[in-house]
């Protein structure tokens, strides 16, 4: 009982930190060429020591569900949902910042040249004055 204490307690110790590595490896990669490529490596280690631990009839239900999943994935991307692609994420953000340096210039250009001229039609006349005499006082015609 106290070696299963031990392992479990290892177990839920080592999992936190393994999260922590991988997110560092997404985060910060060491080779631009596969950025993906060593954080993909941990967890196909990781799966693939799981797995083995598995029953043979676990082992299969496991290699369905995996089937299932990694399909799906592919689908998703050969239908081009960039939400999934952290690439596109990058890309957006790079277009996003030069449009946004683009909107700057145009409405630092705007107020440079002044406000645009007034268009629709002219100002009305001013009303004639009126005439000296008696005003009319009180509530006038209702």
């Amino acid at each position: 009982m106290r070696e299963l204490t031990k392992s479990m307690l290892s177990f839920s110790w080592a999992m936190p930190l393994y999260g922590m590595k991988q997110m560092l490896n997404l985060s910060f990669p060491r080779d631009m060429s596969r950025p993906f490529g060593e954080a993909t490596d941990g967890f196909n280690a990781v799966t693939g020591a799981a797995r083995e631990q598995l029953g043979a009839t676990l082992k299969s239900l496991f290699d369905a569900g995996d089937q299932v999943q990694r399909g799906l994935v592919d689908v998703a991307f050969s239908f081009g949902f960039g939400a999934f692609d952290p690439n596109a994420w990058m890309r957006m953000g790079s277009d996003a910042m030069k449009g946004m340096g683009q909107v700057g210039q145009r409405a630092a250009g705007a107020m440079a040249a002044g406000p645009p001229p007034m268009a629709g039609p002219p100002p009305a006349a001013a009303p004639p004055p009126r005439a000296a005499g008696p005003q009319a006082s009180g509530w006038g015609p209702v």
